[in-house]
């Protein structure tokens, strides 16, 4: 009895920190994409930064974001789906235990087995779940990591294309005034 209410408070510690670390707001990404947009500045009809390779950066951003959210979704439900076993293995443990019959009294073979059967796939069942929650946390993480990763690659893109136009533009400028003093002479 003791095995199992320390097993079900370990799992409820850990669901409350799986749901604690999942938890990411929607509204940043979508906040980013559209100041990149808004941003980006423009010279006649060219765009320092090209609309479609941000769209199309934004559409990977979110089918990656979907696909790990599928992946926590499933992973909530198949832990939902143990959470609700429990209460239905503590009943039967409650009967047993009102038919004074305890798991050392049983000389029936089959029933121990049947017993501790039942156990070890509650068990491998407990710990499949934490596995795949653990995984989609990790996977969640690392796709976190490679967006901030190529955001501060493209942060730099736009700071260096800034630049090169700003160069380019002064030296035009200089050979306009070289062109006004030859056309002067």
């Amino acid at each position: 009895m003791k095995n199992i209410s320390l097993l079900t408070i370990s799992l409820l510690l850990v669901l409350l920190s799986r749901n604690a670390i999942a938890q990411v707001p929607d509204t940043t990404l979508a906040g980013q994409y559209e100041d990149v947009v808004i941003n980006s500045g423009s010279y006649k009809v060219y765009k320092n930064i090209r609309k479609t390779k941000i769209e199309q950066l934004w559409k990977n951003v979110t089918d990656s974001l979907q696909k790990e959210r599928k992946i926590a979704a499933d992973s909530k439900a198949q832990l939902e789906k143990g959470l609700a076993e429990i209460p239905i293995l503590q009943a039967e443990i409650k009967e047993l235990k009102a038919a004074n019959s305890p798991i050392k009294k049983l000389s029936n073979v089959s029933n121990t087995t049947l017993l501790w059967g039942l156990i070890v796939l509650l068990a491998a069942g407990i710990v499949f779940v934490i596995y795949r929650s653990r995984s989609a946390v990790q996977e969640l993480k690392e796709q976190n990591e490679r967006y901030e990763e190529l955001s501060t690659e493209f942060r730099e893109y736009k700071s260096k294309a800034a630049e090169k136009e700003r160069k380019l533009a002064r030296e035009l400028q200089d050979e306009r005034n070289l062109v006004d003093e030859l056309k002067a002479r």
